[in-house]
């Protein structure tokens, strides 16, 4: 399928033009097959460093990838985004995706351009057609937004019937600006977000002692290496040689219905009626 027809207004949902909306005027451009509805936000030191180490471009990234490779405070007994996406069907739209492309055919939007990026919007106001899309994925993203009532509710508009969402999002991790970090959620904030929704479904995904882990880790770095720096990612490092084999113990406690009280992340299923 084109990308094109699904594309839409992101005002008034109105037909799109070249270069602008035929009914309201709102103008967007393009960059080679990319289409941005938005321009370049205002960063944050963290948006700063995430682009680093996303894309390998400072020492100070490519140190942190490094460490992460061998000492990671995350770890997941079961990937329910994979399992999501093995089960998927017809059109799938990644909200908030970063740099990233889960796989080929996945139409990507983000807040900031990058090659993987199909669309540059703001997703709240996405420039898709009502009813157009079979699955939703919002991995680590209703965190950063302001409004994540509205997304939902903008999800739940671009869903066909018997569409699908997916969200990721943490519980008992540390604050991460990219660019803003506004909220957690819990299991009765993700049931509550997805109230219109039928078949709603919570589960940690990342358990209670990833998220110790982690919050150890990021508090030693924090008081001693500061925010976003070399002495940050070194500190951290540091803090993480003899605690983070521990998060493996999720491996057991993450099956624990209770866990949901203290996982570091949870993840959430529900279909559009």
């Amino acid at each position: 399928m084109s990308l094109d027809a699904i594309l839409c207004c992101p005002s008034c949902h109105g037909a799109l033009g070249e270069t602008a909306c035929r009914s309201c005027g709102r103008t967007f451009s393009r960059a080679g097959d990319q289409r941005r509805f938005v321009g370049a936000p205002a960063t944050s030191t963290d948006a700063k460093f995430q682009s680093e180490t996303q894309n390998g471009t400072t020492f100070t990234g490519r140190l942190f990838n490094l460490g992460k490779s061998i000492v990671s405070s995350e770890f997941q007994p079961h990937d329910h985004l994979k399992s999501f996406l093995a089960s998927a069907q017809g059109l799938t739209v990644e909200l908030g995706s970063g740099s990233r492309r889960l796989r080929p055919g996945i139409v990507t939007v983000d807040l900031f351009a990058s090659p993987n990026v199909d669309i540059v919007a703001d997703i709240v106001e996405t420039p898709l057609l009502d009813a157009s899309i079979d699955n939703v994925i919002l991995d680590s993203v209703i965190e950063h937004v302001p409004d994540p009532t509205a997304v939902v509710a903008e999800v739940r508009r671009i869903l066909k019937p018997g569409g699908q969402i997916f969200i990721n999002c943490p519980f008992m991790l540390p604050y991460h600006g990219y660019p803003k970090h506004y909220q957690n959620f819990t299991r009765d904030g993700l049931e509550h977000l997805l109230r219109d929704f039928s078949q709603a479904r919570v589960r940690p995904a990342f358990g209670p002692m990833t998220a110790w882990t982690n919050m150890t880790a990021e508090t030693f770095a924090v008081m001693v290496g500061g925010e976003r720096g070399l002495a940050y990612v070194l500190a951290k490092g540091v803090a993480m040689l003899p605690i983070f084999w521990l998060k493996y113990l999720d491996a057991l406690f993450v099956r624990a219905e209770r866990s949901h009280r203290i996982a570091g992340m949870l993840c959430a299923t529900a279909v559009r009626p």
